[in-house]
């Protein structure tokens, strides 16, 4: 289908209106039956994202997005419109807002981590759905990474490596640790479905090492997650992959209880003052080829011809100014290999620097 087709799809919506290159929420008016009627081609074609709740990862992505499509030709003054779903940062809303996303008929459904994934999934059959970071999608692709279902993308979640990696380099990082704490999400269904110590199990072992595992529900329980951990007397952590609305939490709560961590994303480190990093590194850059799908599907192609694209871009991040703040002490080889220092009195962006435009437009949570 060509960027000049634009079927009618009325309904009360919510949008994101890019201000400066930053996203803020505008409701829209809903259209009267008259008007529809009489102007069949005025309502552009949604492209509706799902995310546990708002966080400045989020809003860069989309914004990569829009401007990815607009490359390609789209215009969002005519023909398309980005609209924003969350789940008020509690997970148990996933699966009434996928449906309700659903129900609406968009164009393309789009998400950027697992739980949300799965959501849209267990919500539509037929729905184009195109993900962009750390999602699990093995289940319905073929050996050749084509679509079984509705749903293609690029991720980072295929390869077990993305997952045990920062294991690896965080037992680099502190190889006289006896105890490793492992922080997980208990509300994020692909924590809870590995079970115990999971693929790590074996890998602390070998290095005698003991795992311990703590959950937390929602922002409000990672302080007291950590305080277990220290409780417990861990030398150091583990973060299990999850929402990037997480992460400034976890970075304040670790330096509060000085112990130091790893995180899979890189903003924990370079943005939220996390000790180290260890994953992906460009989640923009994700999030513009993830607008290249969306593009080919807004065209007609069928998802079938789109094989997931597996990203095995990984980067190690060493925030040495958090080392020092928490009078850790870093092995050289560590230091050494580090694809990012951030030195001792280092000035990091704060997690808004990104985006262009005026800060003050960030975006708002939608109505409901």
């Amino acid at each position: 289908m060509s960027p000049n087709q634009r079927p009618h799809r009325p309904g009360v919506l919510v949008t994101l209106a890019f201000i400066g290159g930053l996203a803020a929420w505008q409701p829209l008016r809903a259209q009267t039956a008259a008007s529809s009627v009489a102007s069949p081609a005025a309502a552009p074609r949604v492209i509706a994202y799902l995310t546990l709740g708002a966080s400045e990862s989020n809003r860069l992505c989309m914004n990569e997005v829009r401007d990815g499509l607009i490359k390609a030709g789209w215009s969002f003054d005519q023909q398309l419109r980005l609209e924003w779903n969350d789940a008020a940062n509690d997970p148990a809303r996933y699966a009434s807002v996928a449906q309700a996303m659903v129900e609406r008929r968009p164009a393309v459904l789009l998400a950027t981590d697992n739980p949300p994934a799965e959501a849209l999934m267990n919500a539509t059959k037929d729905v184009p759905i195109v993900v962009m970071g750390p999602t699990n999608l093995r289940s319905v692709l073929d050996a050749q990474l084509r679509p079984l279902a509705n749903v293609t993308g690029v991720t980072l979640g295929l390869s077990r490596q993305f997952f045990l990696k920062p294991m690896e380099v965080l037992l680099q990082a502190f190889p006289r640790a006896r105890r490793v704490g492992m922080i997980t999400n208990g509300d994020n269904p692909a924590h809870e479905n590995v079970k115990d110590l999971g693929p790590f199990a074996d890998m602390l072992g070998q290095a005698g090492v003991e795992g311990v595992r703590v959950r937390f529900s929602g922002e409000a329980g990672i302080a007291g997650a950590w305080d277990e951990l220290a409780r417990r007397q861990v030398d150091s952590v583990m973060i299990w992959p999850d929402s990037s609305v997480f992460h400034g939490e976890h970075a304040r709560q670790a330096l509060r209880v000085r112990l130091p961590a790893i995180s899979h994303t890189s903003w924990y480190a370079t943005r939220h003052g996390g000790l180290l990093s260890y994953g992906s590194i460009g989640r923009v850059s994700m999030c513009g080829r993830g607008a290249r799908y969306v593009d080919q599907v807004l065209r007609g192609r069928a998802l079938a011809e789109m094989p997931v694209e597996e990203l095995y871009e990984a980067a190690l991040v060493v925030n040495l100014d958090t080392a020092e703040r928490m009078g850790v002490t870093l092995p050289p080889a560590l230091i050494a290999r580090a694809d990012r220092l951030i030195r001792p009195g280092e000035r990091t962006l704060p997690p808004m620097a990104d985006a262009k435009g005026d800060a003050g437009a960030a975006a708002q949570p939608p109505s409901r």
